[in-house]
């Protein structure tokens, strides 16, 4: 019994150690949320790190140059910044929004640093409703740029100083196809020459409309996740991978949400409570779930590659609300934990968790009811960065409903604690 007690801890710290914690923010960090992060190798890296006290919001942006394990502030700007993005070593932007408050106009800046985040100056791109969100903005070089909202595809070829409108509307998700830059509103993918500025728009079914919630693209392959109706009222989460004027192959998971995606030479990859990582095309995948005890909730958000095999993700463990900068230097691995079932039979639940949970509906629009097959002792609605949006307490019932008018239309997290269990599902807002 000890042999195999000592094997099975071999076996897990070999495929725990595939991704590798690099930096804990926890409450003595001077980090504590991250909206976004990017790194341009595996030295160099940004992230912005949100503060809201009661009479605004600022955000912090953050620079390390030994691979992410220390920061150092660089500067502080009024609004709500979620996208940032390094076009070399030098060359940074960032995008967000001055004004958060539902329903009023939101004025779209760009930041934009040309000495490594030293100094940097601040542009507008334009002024409506709706806010830039995660992912927003994609560079095909270091002078021409695109940013994508619901309002349509802006332009710079001059470093961001100046702003056109290609198109409108374009969805919130632009990616880099080398001659061509692709963006998306629902299944619609708009794509834009980079050269001409010419667009067309290629329709890609889902089974119904869906809202993207991530995309990434390599070569003229583009992989993304939505929100798809079934046709019998049921939304499930799915991957779609097209290739463009090719065939377009849907990946359905059931039951979590996925929280990001990508895709390179190395196979395809998305991030759903753990990294999971294909090497055939979308058939199979592998699920590198081994992680030490004390990360028994450890759930992987943000993914960000830097090359074929090295990347870096942001995880949260929802015992203590502390982020970790995960990394890998071999594409996250091979685990022994092989996915052989066919895709469409594929739940990503916890095999641990044995407390059942239903949220509906899924999409919500003023309500959301979450039922439980044990007493509900606390519900928390949260980010997609992990900030506590909302609490309750002392519940101790079986059902409890959510009025989520509060709540601005996008992605959240409903994390519901039962008898010791700790159980979180990815929930859309319309």
């Amino acid at each position: 019994m000890m042999k195999l007690l000592l094997l099975s801890l071999l076996v897990c710290n070999i495929a725990y150690s595939q991704w590798s914690p690099v930096k804990t923010f926890n409450t003595t960090s001077k980090i504590q949320s991250i909206n976004a992060f990017d790194f341009i190798n595996e030295q160099n890296g940004f992230l912005i790190s949100p503060y809201n006290p009661p009479s605004g919001s600022t955000n912090t942006f953050y620079r390390t140059i030994d691979g992410g394990i220390t920061w150092d502030s660089l500067t502080t700007v009024e609004g709500d910044f979620k996208c940032i993005v390094m076009v070399t070593d030098s060359i940074i932007y960032a995008a967000g929004n001055l004004i958060v408050n539902p329903g009023s106009y939101q004025s779209k800046q760009i930041y934009r640093s040309m000495d490594a985040g030293q100094t940097w100056s601040q542009h507008e791109i334009f002024n409506t409703i709706g806010i830039l969100e995660n992912d927003c903005m994609v560079f095909t070089n270091d002078s021409t740029g695109f940013v994508s909202c619901y309002d349509g595809l802006f332009y710079t070829n001059n470093y961001g100083t100046n702003w056109t409108l290609l198109n409108s509307p374009s969805g919130q998700f632009p990616v880099n196809l080398g001659s061509e830059v692709a963006s998306f509103y629902n299944n619609d993918v708009y794509l834009t020459n980079t050269t001409s500025l010419a667009a067309q728009t290629t329709i890609i079914d889902c089974f119904g409309i869906g809202g993207v919630g991530f995309t990434s693209s390599y070569g003229d392959t583009i992989i993304r996740s939505n929100f798809c109706n079934d046709g019998w009222g049921n939304i499930l989460f799915a991957l779609t991978i097209s290739e463009l004027g090719g065939n377009t192959t849907v990946l359905h998971f059931f039951e979590d949400g996925i929280y990001d995606v990508a895709i390179n030479p190395s196979g395809i990859f998305a991030n759903s409570g753990r990294p999971l990582r294909s090497i055939d095309g979308g058939q199979s995948f592998f699920k590198q779930d081994c992680t030490l005890p004390s990360d028994s909730v450890l759930v992987f958000l943000r993914l960000d590659f830097v090359d074929n095999n090295t990347a870096f993700a942001l995880a949260l463990n929802y015992d203590s609300s502390f982020f970790k900068l995960m990394k890998t230097t071999n594409a996250g691995g091979i685990t022994t934990n092989y996915v052989t079932q066919p895709l469409q039979n594929v739940g990503l639940t916890n095999d641990a968790d044995e407390l059942s949970l239903q949220v509906y509906p899924n999409p919500a629009i003023n309500e959301l009811n979450i039922e439980s097959s044990s007493l509900i002792e606390q519900l928390e609605i949260c980010d997609l960065t992990g900030r506590s949006l909302s609490k309750y307490t002392g519940i101790q019932s079986t059902h409890f409903e959510v009025d989520c008018r509060f709540l601005h239309s996008g992605n959240y997290l409903v994390k519901v604690s039962s008898e010791g269990k700790t159980v979180v599902r990815q929930v859309r807002v319309m």
